[in-house]
């Protein structure tokens, strides 16, 4: 019997589309009860509820293992042509607020303004990395993104063919004009099929950036930079509380057996090793942010104490003064209908001081 490969990870489906906005998370919770009792696939429950037409869905799928690496999630990002600033707002990282705020001080300081955002605690240096390399995809022109083009859009969908493309493509060399007039100027397809394109476009890419940057937070061997918040000290002093954290060791998946999903529950024991460091005499807040791996609740074993997270992560204290490194044990168990395979790693992690 020839042994399968190892599952290659995805990006959960539902986890898109909501990001993208192609539906509410309201409905992909209804379509996942459905789920459990059917064993349908997602994207099917959707079609079925009209909350999806099967086209979108296709390509959604079509797309999901590259929303699941970094490198390709950038790319698909780059869509976006916006500042660094608005590129995290429209991944719902920052506020508009937040925003102003920041361009106010990016000024007054003459600061870049990805330095403003990570000393006032707004965005992780990840988080800002990431942010600059999509702006240099966006710099690259016609090579980036390819998959979320309008024209790769509209063959995906059958609207037109690949020589039509290349052709329209010449033409638009020629009369540079945008590749939408010149579909719907040479009868290929009407005004509602290149809105269409020109719509699940802009819904996709801005689930690529979400995904891009989500991503930056589950590095194998990284300082993520936390919050910076201001306490006085002395009567004339303020000193910046800060909180580090650099993930020693963590995997990049999980694997569930048979056995795992009969007996309802998987233990990982010293998976995590984390260094953390912290100026607050307060210690500091390790935060786990979930996402893949369909499960009821955690239990996290951190020095010494027990704590058990919810189905959407949790938070727990930590007395860190100085630099500590620590050990994490985790207990996942299993929500139903939860199938054997490989899993990304279900938290990301990141850490800010306690006042």
């Amino acid at each position: 019997m020839q042994k399968s490969g190892p599952k290659l990870i995805k990006r959960p489906i539902g986890r898109i589309l909501v990001d993208a906005g192609l539906v509410a998370e309201e409905k992909i919770n209804k379509a996942l009860q459905e789920q459990q009792q059917t064993n349908k696939h997602l994207g099917e429950i959707l079609v079925g509820m009209g909350e999806l037409s099967s086209v979108d869905l296709d390509i959604a799928l079509s797309l999901q293992r590259e929303f699941a690496v970094p490198e390709q999630a950038v790319k698909l990002a780059a869509g976006i042509r916006k500042m660094l600033g608005e590129l995290l707002v429209h991944a719902g990282r920052i506020t508009f607020e937040q925003l102003g705020k920041a361009l106010v001080e990016h000024k007054r300081t003459g600061e870049k303004i990805g330095q403003t955002l990570v000393r006032l605690g707004m965005a992780t240096q990840r988080e800002v990395d990431t942010a600059l390399e999509i702006q240099k995809n966006q710099d690259k022109g016609p090579e980036a993104p390819t998959r979320l083009r309008l024209g790769e859009l509209l063959i995906a969908a059958k609207y037109i063919t690949r020589e039509q493309l290349e052709d329209s493509l010449k033409k638009q060399q020629k009369t540079k004009k945008k590749l939408g007039e010149i579909l719907v100027e040479s009868g290929l397809v009407d005004t509602k099929a290149i809105a269409w394109g020109i719509r699940l476009q802009e819904m996709l890419v801005k689930a690529a950036l979400i995904a891009a940057l989500s991503l930056t937070t589950i590095p194998s061997a990284a300082v993520v930079e936390a919050g910076s918040f201001s306490t006085a000290v002395h009567v004339s002093a303020v000193v910046l509380a800060r909180a580090d954290l650099n993930i020693i060791k963590q995997p990049a998946e999980l694997v569930l057996t048979d056995a795992d999903v009969r007996r309802g529950y998987v233990e990982v024991d010293a998976v995590s090793m984390l260094e953390l460091k912290s100026n607050s005499r307060a210690g500091c807040l390790l935060s786990f942010s979930a996402h893949g791996l369909p499960f009821k609740e955690a239990s996290v074993n951190v020095m010494g104490r027990v704590v058990v997270l919810g189905q959407g992560g949790g938070l727990i204290t930590l007395p860190v003064m100085g630099r500590t490194t620590v050990e994490l044990s985790y207990r996942f168990v299993l929500a139903r209908g939860t199938e054997p395979g490989t899993y990304e790693w279900p938290f990301s992690l990141s850490v800010s001081p306690l006042q």
